[in-house]
């Protein structure tokens, strides 16, 4: 009989909030988080938009040499997972900050700290077993380009002695398994857009197979950026202001869709096998009941024209989840707001639901938060708990007319629902597909 797997904890720091209650919560009230770019130069951009993070503290979290080491991806990473694992009551258990909202003092270990067993004796939780999967698409892109320019100006004796940990895309699986003393599996892994969606379906496996007991999982971008805003822009796959509105850009299914809104957060799970989460009175906020991972392979950038790809993601999540497709109640799907990325993602969904994909709830969380990268489908599986948790769909803004012979049932306001299972979709550059079925605790 395979382990099953539960959500014990969540945790968030995205354009809507810096935790998950005030995420939520603005979600549900189909509040945007796009507005313009204000630190650096526009003029010369296709786009001078993006959703950006506000009023993040990275004192509460690291010392100030930390905060120089590591990258803005690492610190959003790092405050997203401190939130899941205090929720999820593990954090006491393990090597805790000093005091919350404290920051620890060091790079590496504590010293002195306690041993595996100790851990064990202590609060029943071995952290030999439990490990931190905590991704990013792009890494500390801010990191990488200042020390290329201070090289540049000044020669290369003048690069940072800390350049490689800091732009190491496991730096945040890194200083995570630090802090908190984790021993087990802990690294990274990019699938571009749909890294935070593989970084949960791979430690569900990797907790299903018997390698973990406990996974800290997730995914994480700022990646926004001057010369990554003029890459995406140049390839004309950003939106602009509608009608001088950044909150009306990001369009997911709307006819007048242009493309997406850049993004910056990060998003955390904590998975655990359900016995032992069980045994030290934990309690699920969901299940990962399914996960399917495919690739197009067929183009670096586009999609599937027929969403092949993503449809066998979604099959193979349901066959996991040994579910028919008649027993999914809703859909948070990938939805960037592109053209051609919405158009496969439909006929992806119609491939696998038939007609009834048009009595499917779904919702587009990106049409509030932009696009998160990395960081996408972490925050958006945590808004499908959250979901499954209260009953409430948030709303898809911005959906004032679905393309031409569209059907799909798009949640435009808050709705009360009875769900049992949701599916989420995510797709990424290079073809990458993850899908997962939660089920309601």
């Amino acid at each position: 009989m395979r382990r099953r797997v539960v959500v014990t904890g969540i945790g968030a720091v995205c354009p809507l909030g810096n935790d998950v209650a005030t995420t939520w919560q603005n979600l549900l009230a189909g509040r945007s988080g796009v507005d313009y770019i204000r630190d650096f130069p526009v003029e010369k951009l296709r786009s001078d938009i993006a959703a950006s993070v506000k009023g993040f503290d990275v004192g509460r979290y690291l010392s100030p040499k930390e905060a120089d080491i590591y990258g803005r991806v690492t610190h959003l990473s790092l405050a997203a997972a401190v939130e899941a694992l205090r929720q999820a009551g593990i954090a006491p258990i393990l090597r805790a900050p000093a005091t919350d909202g404290e920051a620890a003092e060091g790079a590496g270990p504590r010293a002195n700290g306690p041993s595996p067993a100790a851990s064990a004796a202590a609060g029943g939780l071995d952290r030999t077993r439990v490990g931190c999967l905590m991704s990013t698409g792009m890494g500390s892109v801010e990191i990488f380009e200042e020390q290329v320019a201070r090289s540049a100006a000044r020669g290369p004796r003048a690069v940072s002695p800390f350049f490689i940990p800091g732009v190491m895309p496991n730096g945040a699986a890194a200083l995570i398994s630090m802090r908190y003393g984790l021993m087990g599996p802990s690294y990274s892994l990019a699938s571009a857009c749909a890294t935070g969606t593989h970084s949960i379906a791979t430690s569900a496996l990797m907790i299903e197979a018997g390698e973990a007991d406990v996974m800290v999982a997730g995914g994480a971008e700022a990646a926004t950026r001057l010369n990554t805003v003029a890459g995406f822009g140049n390839a004309k796959a950003l939106a602009r202001a509608v009608d001088g509105d950044p909150a009306r850009a990001s369009r997911p299914f709307d006819r007048r869709r242009q493309g997406f809104v850049m993004g910056e957060g990060a998003g955390a799970l904590v998975l655990e096998e359900e016995q032992h989460a069980r045994a030290r009175g934990a309690k699920p906020l969901a299940f990962v009941t399914g996960f399917g991972m495919t690739t197009d392979a067929e183009h670096l950038t586009r999609p599937h024209a027929e969403g092949l790809g993503l449809a066998l993601s979604v099959e193979r999540a349901l066959a996991r989840a040994a579910l028919a497709p008649e027993a999914i109640g809703y859909i948070n799907p990938h939805a960037t707001s592109t053209q051609q990325g919405d158009a496969a993602e439909i006929l992806a969904l119609r491939r696998v639901f038939g007609e009834r994909l048009a009595r499917i709830p779904i919702s587009a969380t990106k049409s509030m938060l932009g696009h998160l990268l990395g960081g996408a489908g972490a925050v958006e599986a945590i808004a499908v708990v959250c979901s499954l948790r209260d009953q409430l769909l948030h709303p898809s803004i911005n959906v004032d007319e679905l393309d031409p012979g569209t059907s799909l049932d798009v949640v435009r306001e808050r709705r009360a629902v009875d769900v049992r299972y949701a599916v989420k979709c995510s797709a990424g550059f290079g073809g990458h597909n993850c899908s997962l079925v939660l089920e309601r605790a």
